[in-house]
């Protein structure tokens, strides 16, 4: 009786520790792969590349008075890129309180320094 005792208790340490162990290991290679992930993202020439043309954009925007006009088709002359990158930006310094949209659609919409 004492040995089936003793026997379950030592079952039921191991058993513990073993899902210990298997979810330890888990958690811990989820955490690697989110790290790695980051690492690359950081990395990514796009990214670095989107970040520096923000930094550009946000210069020649300085340079404006509050009342000159900027238009998509001068970003993408200035940075030398698409009508849709050039909106994405536009709409990213939009969010960011640096510019206002004037106009809905077409040809007649512009951004204001706010």
């Amino acid at each position: 009786m004492i040995n089936f005792i003793l026997g379950l208790v030592i079952g039921i340490i191991i058993g513990v520790g073993m899902v210990y162990f298997l979810f330890s290991r888990k958690s811990a290679k989820e955490t690697r792969s989110k790290e790695s992930a980051q690492e690359i993202k950081d990395s990514n020439p796009a990214v670095e590349e989107r970040k520096a043309n923000i930094e550009k954009l946000e210069k020649f925007i300085a340079e404006k008075t509050a009342s000159d006009k900027i238009t998509n088709d001068e970003v993408q002359t200035f940075l030398k890129v698409s009508d849709a990158t050039a909106e994405r930006y536009l709409q990213e310094l939009e969010k960011n309180g640096l510019i206002k949209q004037v106009g809905n659609i077409g040809k007649d919409v512009f951004y204001l320094k706010s």
